[in-house]
């Protein structure tokens, strides 16, 4: 289990900030809108852990985005 945290850091340090904090404010703009739209009093508390990898998963999309297709050559430029 510390080797998998220990690697969940390494990654941690070694995304790119900017892609990865643009990408936070996309999904948190998508959760802000499904939380006007949801009634959290209805949850159930077992849904959290699959939301949360949902978002994480959009998260992840959304950040590996930023290396393909116009956005690369910034990406590169950054470095």
């Amino acid at each position: 289990m510390i080797h998998i945290w220990n690697a969940g850091l390494a990654w941690g340090k070694a995304i790119h900030q900017e892609a990865a904090l643009d990408s936070l404010r996309n999904v948190l703009a998508v959760v802000g809108a499904a939380t006007i739209l949801a009634d959290f009093a209805t949850i159930k508390i077992w849904l959290i852990l699959p939301m949360l990898a949902v978002a994480f998963l959009i998260w992840f999309l959304d950040y590996e985005r930023h290396f393909r297709g116009q956005t690369v050559d910034e990406i590169k430029a950054a470095r």
